[in-house]
């Protein structure tokens, strides 16, 4: 017998510790190599997190992370889109070609997720090409 079910067999109307962890995560893309025409993969990596008692509060907390998430996405991407211009430009200024800088990592991204455990979904990706 384990020990919640022990614990469960005392106190019969006892209710399971459970937790919802709201998480921010952020997508790091990052650029391979030139294998086989070049690849990109990307870092998944925990932004920050709060826990909450019960799954309706995390859905709640979840639609107004969702909202700042996508402002980050969009200042993301006008960023990345402004960084690719500027080296253009100054590519464009010098009489040389897009291959003379290194290959670029790409944009980062961002989203939430309703977890058990914080961290979850948090992961390093693989620096070989496969």
């Amino acid at each position: 017998m384990s020990l919640q079910e022990a614990f469960f067999g005392i106190c019969k109307d006892a209710i399971p510790a459970k937790s919802y962890y709201v998480s921010l995560y952020l997508n790091q893309s990052f650029y391979g190599g030139p294998e086989e025409g070049g690849w990109w993969g990307s870092d998944t990596v925990l932004i920050a997190y709060q826990q909450f008692p019960t799954e309706e509060a995390a859905q709640t907390a979840r639609e107004a992370v969702e909202k700042l998430a996508s402002e980050l996405n969009t200042q993301s991407r006008r960023e990345f889109g402004e960084q690719c211009q500027r080296e253009m430009e100054w590519l464009e200024a010098r009489g040389l070609d897009a291959d003379y800088l290194p290959e670029v990592d790409g944009e980062d991204s961002y989203f939430v997720a309703v977890e058990d455990n914080a961290g979850e979904q948090a992961h390093r990706g693989n620096r070989f090409f496969e």
